[in-house]
């Protein structure tokens, strides 16, 4: 991964064609056992700070690899065709895409789902859960030897925030983004979670969640992903994309911000290869390479739909408070099944 994404920055420093459509930058370093790594970021696109945002982030969990590498093969294959592309030249001249593939290079390296100082990057944000979490799995301080470890209280990682300014720095201004954050884990289903993670309650975008997946589920009926909440999952304190949805609505109340995470069910590629199970890193992630490169296909049609929905957002973010009350009576029906909640 390390020599993949060193041959990215190369390409992109370089004189040549991609000269005037990409910059890559180092958001941060972090040192473990007298290693250091970088984090690197590549953004794409526009320059307009008004203009739409797809943000994408790989690597929170390092135990998680194929995220890592779900991001690098989309940004590889972007920059690839960019080079000879002009319809997608003509779309990024409208949109702006910032892809963070690997936040937690300790993690990755190392074989950790933590970063070097063993805490959960998932769950090291200053948001506290309003309800129950599960023990341990909800976040908690006991101890840094046990799982799901959040920080300390009042702080966060280096990782993180180096994410929160790339984060603010590049969306804080735009009128609409889209965040995407690839994990794999237990189940046998894609599943694309929305906030909250802290809350059961509906966030404030439930209307523009709606139209978003109602557009979706129209153009891409067979579509394979089960869209839900987080909190239908389970419930987590310091939950890094709450956090960041509640920073940037205080920043910028007009924007339109949908935070998404990809949570790719393993157990598809456990039940294929049950020896898998015997393996840490095989738990989490497709060994076989030709499952890891059919993983990359799976998901580029969801990644084409994101960027041309960016493109046309004012196709489904309708301002029309009927059309806004239509969409977000739906959403609280479909997803929480409360019919006395108002619009935010």
């Amino acid at each position: 991964m390390q020599d993949d994404l060193q041959k990215l920055i190369k390409m992109v420093d370089q004189d040549g064609p991609l000269k005037n459509w990409v910059k890559s930058e180092t958001i941060g370093e972090v040192s473990f056992k007298n290693k250091t790594y970088r984090i690197p970021v590549f953004t794409i696109g526009s320059m307009d700070p008004e203009h739409p945002i797809l943000f994408m982030t790989g690597g929170v969990h390092g135990i998680e690899r194929v995220g890592a590498q779900l991001a690098w093969s989309l940004l590889k294959t972007t920059l690839d065709r960019l080079v000879w592309d002009t319809s997608l030249q003509e779309l990024f001249t409208h949109i702006r895409l910032v892809v963070v593939p690997l936040l937690n290079p300790v993690g990755y390296y190392n074989f950790k789902r933590c970063n070097g100082n063993d805490v959960d990057l998932m769950r090291n944000s200053p948001v506290v859960a309003v309800e129950k979490t599960p023990f341990l799995l909800g976040g908690h301080r006991y101890s840094k030897i046990l799982p799901w470890y959040q920080g300390d209280v009042g702080s966060m990682e280096l990782e993180n925030k180096a994410l929160y300014d790339c984060f603010m720095k590049s969306c804080g201004l735009s009128r609409c983004v889209i965040s995407i954050d690839f994990h794999s884990g237990f189940g046998m289903k894609d599943r694309l979670w929305f906030p909250h993670s802290y809350t059961r309650k509906p966030f404030s975008e439930i209307a523009e969640m709606h139209a978003f997946t109602r557009l979706l589920e129209k153009t891409h009926p067979y579509h394979i992903y089960k869209i839900e909440p987080q909190s239908d999952g389970y419930l987590l304190n310091g939950d890094i994309w709450d956090h960041l949805f509640l920073e940037l609505k205080l920043k910028n109340p007009k924007s339109i911000y949908l935070p998404l995470t990809l949570e790719m069910g393993s157990w598809t590629w456990v039940r294929k290869n049950p020896l898998q199970l015997f393996s840490r890193q095989g738990i989490f992630n497709p060994i076989k390479e030709h499952r890891l490169k059919r993983t990359y296909r799976r998901h580029h049609l969801l990644y084409d739909f994101m960027l041309k929905a960016l493109r046309s957002h004012g196709a489904w973010t309708d301002h029309d408070p009927a059309i806004q009350q239509r969409h977000f009576n739906s959403g609280i029906e479909r997803w929480y099944g409360k019919q006395d909640i108002q619009a935010p």
